[in-house]
């Protein structure tokens, strides 16, 4: 009889060495998951006794006294908001948050809109028999401690409110209501706020905004005239914004805050994403030659007043003190921090506060790579990391959100053109046969006759001229104009002035010298 032979193949033993390693790697993961929570739970019944210990603390003291150094409720008695533990090892992070809190149980205090009053009166409506504005908004402390690791994991967390000894009575403070937004008017979540008052002996309180964008600050002492209550707003990845006061009749676009006793005051400050690096700034002749050593004077931003007149901004790096940039060997130079928005150069008029050594230089145009103005103002945008921009512009491998050209003159009588509108860039469709546009600037002289104006005007695509008719004064501010570009191609444009022998050519793409034609 033939003997059998017994025995695995290759292939089963191959196949029992995976279904072995994967049990086992089963049994690793649940080994590991199971002494991962072994630990946590150890440290979060140590983060609970902390926790308990410090609400415990908290308790046992004095009512004035519950209020955190540099937190929301002013008092000359503090405690601090953090403290570090290191138990067996590991460390621990105990954050104390206290605040006030109006209860409509004796009414509540005037707010900004009917939903903030629901939102931040507890136990909102008030009883039947309830004041109608409550005259003392600050009924208790709510307490609240969190306790994390290193990693910043909430290993634990205990919240409660505490009253005071003594019955409520009417108050000789007020309560500033502020609300942070974005620059579409939504909440922003976790920016710091501070409300400084440097007249008045009033510590100095901060908060951070909450899910509405919304922070309360009760118990501020009364300031009825000198609008001496400063309030300030910042976030990482956002501009930062503080109000200021009032200037003679001026009203500023943020202003300082009066506080009446027993009233509250309203603030709403607007940040913008805002990305690290702003903008490169170019400078050069009229001829397009680089302009070394050239200092230069820029403004823009938040607009400190409301008034349509005046034209300054917090962003001026000549107000308080000359801060202008100075340009490199190739003609460059770099701003970061700018807040989103629009800039101006070398003044208002383009004619001061820009200058090589001792030498005033004249800006006869400013030109940006990007955007859809080709003139002034030049428009810094806004940035998120999270939805970068398509163009960004290098300098020394650092990119920028901004780029423009400033070509600048010495002479005071050469053609210098600040805006040109409509500004949005492309122009298409029918307008292209008959284009109504205006420019502002100096040394354009005109006259009311298109004929006998001395200043032409032109736009140049490749060998192709498209000559304007204008009209104007001899003042040469403004020429009202206008053109046919129905044979332009698709692209951009290169305007070009020429009056008193003197010719002003815009640069070409990629800058936004012209119009940008759609056919």
């Amino acid at each position: 009889m033939k003997r059998q032979e017994g025995g695995y193949t290759l292939v089963e033993l191959l196949l029992s060495i995976l279904v072995l390693s994967i049990i086992s790697l089963a049994f690793f993961t649940l080994f590991t998951a199971l002494l991962h929570s072994s630990v946590v739970a150890k440290r979060q019944a140590v983060a609970l006794t902390l926790a308990t210990n410090q609400m415990e603390y908290l308790k046992s003291l004095p009512y004035d006294n519950l209020a955190i150094a540099g937190g929301a409720i002013p008092s000359n008695n503090t405690i601090p908001g953090t403290s570090v533990k290191i138990i067996n090892g590991v460390k621990y992070t105990v954050k104390t948050s206290i605040s006030y809190a109006d209860d409509a149980y004796d009414g509540c205090a005037t707010y900004p809109s009917q939903v903030n009053k629901q939102l931040y009166c507890r136990s909102y409506p008030p009883p039947t028999g309830a004041p109608a504005v409550d005259s003392n908004a600050a009924d208790y402390k709510s307490v609240s401690v969190k306790v994390t690791d290193v990693g910043g994991l909430r290993l634990a967390y205990m919240d409660s409110n505490i009253a005071a000894r003594v019955a409520e009575t009417a108050s000789n403070t007020g309560a500033m209501f502020i609300k942070v937004v974005d620059d579409s008017g939504n909440p922003i979540t976790g920016a710091s706020v501070t409300v400084t008052n440097s007249t008045l002996a009033q510590p100095t309180v901060s908060d951070v905004s909450d899910e509405n964008g919304i922070v309360i600050f009760y118990g501020l002492a009364p300031d009825t005239s000198s609008y001496d209550y400063n309030v300030s707003a910042s976030l990482s990845g956002y501009s930062s914004l503080t109000t200021i006061v009032p200037a003679g009749t001026l009203q500023p676009t943020y202003p300082n805050q009066n506080l009446l006793a027993q009233n509250s005051s309203f603030v709403t400050l607007a940040l913008k994403p805002q990305g690290p690096n702003s903008l490169i700034v170019e400078t050069t002749n009229t001829s397009g030659a680089a302009l070394p050593g050239a200092k230069i004077y820029i403004k823009g931003g938040y607009k400190r007043y409301t008034s349509t007149a005046d034209t300054s901004y917090y962003y001026d790096n000549m107000r308080s003190s000359d801060t202008r940039p100075t340009t490199d060997s190739g003609g460059l130079t770099t701003l970061t921090g700018l807040v989103p928005g629009d800039y101006t150069f070398c003044g208002d008029a383009g004619a001061t506060s820009c200058s090589v050594g001792g030498t005033t230089y004249y800006l006869a145009a400013v030109v940006p790579y990007g955007g859809s103005n080709p003139l002034n103002p030049v428009t810094v945008p806004t940035y998120t990391a999270s939805n970068p921009p398509a163009t960004t512009f290098d300098y020394n491998g650092t990119a920028f959100l901004q780029k423009v050209r400033l070509m600048l003159t010495t002479s005071s009588t050469y053609p210098r053109v600040s805006t040109m509108s409509p500004y949005d860039g492309t122009i298409s469709g029918g307008t292209l046969s008959n284009l109504a546009f205006t420019i502002k600037g100096a040394n354009l002289p005109c006259s009311s006759t298109a004929a006998s104006c001395s200043t032409q005007v032109k736009f140049v695509q490749g060998s192709a001229n498209f000559t304007a008719a204008c009209t104007g004064a001899s003042a040469g501010i403004q020429l009202n104009c206008t053109v046919d570009l129905s044979a332009a191609t698709a692209g951009n444009t290169q305007l070009v002035v020429i009056t008193g022998g003197n010719t002003l050519t815009l640069p070409a793409a990629p800058l936004l010298g012209g119009f940008i034609v759609n056919p």
